[in-house]
């Protein structure tokens, strides 16, 4: 079991408060200071948002393992100079002029596919079944909120549920046209999971040992498609042959289209961003 405390490194305003009651919905213990905290994994609120730190030792200063940012980094990059449908991600998504699917990120992890889509255009809801992960989607989408147009508009588009997409899609009301899955992959020697980032989540959350049963209820559930993200060497989730796959570089996506497609009349027609 790791042992993680919830702390603010920020002294004053509202993020000592704000550190005490994400413990109390987590379940975790509080720190009123970084220093008082003995386990080797803090969940803070830093200057630059909610953070996973890790510290190496007590008497020395924790290290950031673990954040989410939709405004800079990567998903920055993603936002600004890969907005376009032409994407093997939008395709695969069922995006295309004239029409963006509602969609369901039944795994969404740190969200950065979640966040193309939604700066796409479409209406995306994410679900994470890691209450600390969720945590971390949630302060990461309130922080893209309140930053520029086009980060603000993609978060208002993204609805996040700290649920097992499972028991989402058992709901009679949960019915999307895109499924999407973007399960954990089997680890590798050598593989992008081998790096810090990868096997901190991998260490949170665990394998995704029941991804096949998932894809089963998803296919049930999904009006018009449902999309497989998978390495490329890698069998189909499952052992369900999709009906094609859209390759990149290292990795692909297995479509699988549903019996009926009702492209004329559920598509939201609103033009391309």
């Amino acid at each position: 079991m790791i042992e993680i405390t919830v702390v603010s490194t920020i002294p004053s305003g509202i993020f000592p408060q704000k550190a005490l009651d994400l413990a109390a919905k987590l379940g975790l213990p509080a720190a009123a200071d970084p220093a008082q905290c003995r386990t080797p994994l803090l969940l803070a609120y830093t200057a630059e948002g909610l953070q996973l730190l890790h510290r190496p030792s007590p008497a020395k200063r924790p290290l950031p393992l673990l954040a989410i940012d939709f405004v800079g980094g990567k998903n920055g990059y993603r936002l600004l100079h890969e907005r376009t449908i032409r994407q093997p991600l939008a395709r695969a998504a069922g995006i295309r002029p004239g029409c963006r699917p509602t969609i369901l990120d039944a795994t969404a992890g740190l969200g950065g596919d979640a966040f193309v889509l939604a700066s796409l255009g479409c209406q995306v809801t994410m679900c994470e079944r890691s209450p600390l992960l969720a945590a971390l989607l949630d302060d990461a989408l309130s922080r893209a909120g309140q930053a520029s147009s086009l980060a603000a508009q993609a978060a208002s588009r993204l609805t996040l549920l700290a649920i097992d997409a499972r028991h989402h899609l058992e709901a009679e009301e949960a019915t999307y046209q895109t499924i999407y899955l973007d399960p954990m992959y089997p680890q590798r020697n050598q593989s992008a999971l081998n790096r810090q980032t990868m096997r901190a989540i991998r260490s949170l959350v665990g394998d995704d040992d029941d991804s096949g049963q998932l894809l089963e209820l998803a296919r049930r559930r999904a009006k018009e498609r449902v999309t497989v993200k998978r390495p490329q060497p890698s069998p189909h989730l499952g052992e369900a042959k999709p009906s094609h796959a859209i390759f990149m570089k290292s990795s692909r996506f297995d479509v699988y289209l549903a019996a009926e497609r009702r492209f004329s009349t559920t598509c939201d027609t609103s033009p391309p961003p």
